[in-house]
């Protein structure tokens, strides 16, 4: 009898995934700081007085904006609500798995860990830079800055909400080259929509997006391969 079923794929290895992260992360700051790539890439993007997309056109913001990010908000909420009826609910009880308190996990750290990067790191939007029409400096991440008024541009919060789906791939028996492009697309069409009206530069992108990864490989490791969250509240 021919078997239909599908071998599972590679096993994930969460370690080896965070270390070369953490060292892309480390390259791709540098990088762009030396280079002057981020510059040379948003040139193209503005045309001395206006960005490629408005920011405040409302068709535009509602489809690369505010409908996704209400979407994995929604998603993560739901998810959430189910993990905690769980602990009163006999129905709910298949959501109290480490898989789902792994993905709850990822949808929160995420975009919170970004948003705290945003808040010290004191980088502005290219649109707020004397160079595109604005009246503030390029600083580097955690330069002290000139005036009261912090930036809050660095890394890319909008994407990370995108990004964030990259927790599916090691959750993925198969097929994780497509649960990859998927999270890829999701992530660069929102970070390429910021980066397009001006508010991100192509690095600060890339730092959401290899900070995310790092955040799922930490996650994975410790919530479902290590069960660093022991006792039977919990199932496999």
């Amino acid at each position: 009898m021919e078997c239909n079923m599908r071998k599972p794929g590679p096993r994930f290895h969460a370690g080896y995934q965070l270390a070369i992260s953490a060292l892309l992360l480390a390259l791709v700051i540098v990088l762009f700081e030396y280079t002057g790539l981020d510059f040379r890439i948003s040139d193209n993007f503005f045309n001395g007085t206006t960005w490629i997309i408005d920011a405040n056109q409302p068709v535009a913001r509602f489809f690369f904006y505010n409908m996704p990010r209400w979407l994995l908000i929604a998603y993560g909420s739901g998810l959430c609500i189910l993990f905690l009826l769980s602990f009163v609910l006999k129905p709910c009880e298949k959501f109290r798995t480490r898989k789902i308190l792994f993905i709850i996990l990822c949808a929160i750290l995420i975009p919170l860990t970004v948003g705290t990067g945003k808040k010290i790191t004191n980088v502005y939007c290219p649109y707020q830079l004397t160079e595109y029409g604005g009246t503030k400096p390029h600083l580097w991440p955690f330069e002290e800055r000139v005036s009261d008024d912090s930036g809050k541009c660095f890394p890319a919060g909008h994407a990370s909400a995108g990004f964030a789906l990259l927790l599916f791939i090691p959750l993925a028996r198969t097929r994780k080259g497509m649960v990859m492009a998927g999270a890829m697309t999701a992530g660069w069409i929102m970070g390429g929509y910021q980066m397009l009206n001006g508010r991100h530069f192509l690095s600060h992108t890339l730092v959401t997006m290899l900070l995310s990864w790092m955040i799922v490989c930490l996650l994975y490791f410790l919530v479902v391969e290590s069960r660093f969250f022991k006792g039977n509240w919990l199932k496999s």
